[in-house]
């Protein structure tokens, strides 16, 4: 009888460990997730990769876009635009997954708080620009802090800032503006298959 009770009791606390343990599991990052995003001028497909339980490596390509409007007391206003192709890899750290579980708040496809380095590529190649711009290869990299939320099944919505390096690869010999601080903000509306 008393070794019934032992092995009961031992049960009993390696289930209580097995549901710690799947509860623990569960708040990591997915292994694998695959999705388009769309923000004020700019679009892109990603994918996130996992790493480790709360890391990911995302990899995107999409367009983005920058406009100006610029007045001067001489010559008026006038405007200046251009989208370009855009390549970024950006390692993310999802550093509350299991607080947001213990909470009972989603963590389906990576709903949650984040740190990242973002790095991005823009070659000098524009889809559209006005005559007067010059279109350069340009380099980025920002820490960035941000948050992810999914509604439903598919849909998301993300904001993110952050401030870093730019730098330009002129190939017309100037030096002039070559690097600086790089100020990136995000607000998208996704939609992750």
């Amino acid at each position: 009888m008393k070794l019934k009770r032992i092995c009961l009791t031992g049960l009993a606390l390696l289930g209580c460990l097995l549901v710690e343990a799947q509860e623990m599991q569960e708040a990591r990052v997915e292994k694998s997730v695959w999705g388009v995003q769309a923000g004020l001028l700019s679009s892109w497909g990603y994918n996130e990769l996992r790493l480790s339980d709360a890391v990911v490596l995302r990899s995107e390509i999409g367009l983005v876009g920058g406009f100006a409007l610029i007045y001067t007391n001489i010559f008026g206003e006038y405007s200046r635009y251009i989208i370009m192709p855009e390549v970024a890899v950006e390692p993310r750290w999802y550093y509350d997954l299991a607080r947001r579980q213990a909470r009972d708040r989603r963590t389906i496809r990576n709903s949650g708080n984040y740190f990242s380095l973002r790095t991005s590529f823009n070659p000098k190649c524009p889809v559209i620009s006005d005559s007067y711009t010059t279109p350069t290869n340009l380099m980025t990299m920002v820490p960035m802090w941000g948050i992810r939320r999914h509604f439903g099944r598919h849909f998301s919505l993300e904001a993110g800032i952050g401030a870093g390096y730019w730098h330009r690869f002129d190939d017309t010999g100037s030096t002039r503006n070559r690097d600086g601080i790089a100020i990136e903000w995000r607000f998208c509306v996704g939609y992750t298959f």
